[in-house]
């Protein structure tokens, strides 16, 4: 991982922790989707939370933290199964960023996930077929319909409701290629 944020195209936040002892240093990376952190000195535990299960990011700074200019990032997870999990990202330089950042990725993922929920889906197969005969041809206000549709998808691939791959199949199924 990256300690700054510039040179990884997805990082929006990095970091790495700063110990006094110099042992079991951690690297932390944001994205839109995860939080990356890995702890270690002699053995690496790498671990990544969805954005969206990131909830009561919290800051902290002892007495000797505020000395050597650093601080402790505290959050809690809570897991897809419901479990809740106690994350700590120790002796950080950008603690105060990272919270701003961690706060903002999450709301904003959480609001995708509601947004996701409270949308309805219909998968579309196309046009009506005769039991006996070839499909119809889609002509007239059938295909304002389908421009309609197309760009109902496009506008949800552009607020981050559907990833590309969503669109991209979900625009297959509406024209049926």
């Amino acid at each position: 991982m990256q300690s700054d944020p510039g040179n990884d195209p997805d990082a929006i936040w990095a970091a790495t922790g700063k110990p006094l002892t110099g042992l079991g240093i951690g690297k932390y990376k944001l994205t839109t989707q995860y939080l990356f952190f890995e702890k270690g000195t002699f053995s690496t535990k790498a671990q990544q939370i969805r954005t969206g299960e990131i909830h009561d990011v919290d800051a902290s700074q002892s007495m000797t933290q505020k000395a050597r200019g650093v601080g402790t990032i505290t959050l809690w997870a809570v897991r897809t199964n419901g479990d809740r999990e106690k994350v700590t990202l120790d002796d950080i330089v950008t603690f105060r960023e990272g919270v701003n950042a961690i706060n903002r990725q999450s709301h904003e993922a959480r609001q995708r996930a509601r947004k996701r929920e409270k949308t309805q889906y219909v998968n579309y197969s196309g046009s009506a077929m005769h039991p006996t005969g070839p499909r119809a041809t889609a002509v007239g206000p059938e295909d304002a319909d389908l421009n309609t549709r197309i760009a109902q998808l496009a506008e949800f691939n552009a607020e981050g409701v559907l990833t590309d791959e969503e669109f991209t199949a979900a625009k297959r199924r509406l024209l049926d290629l």
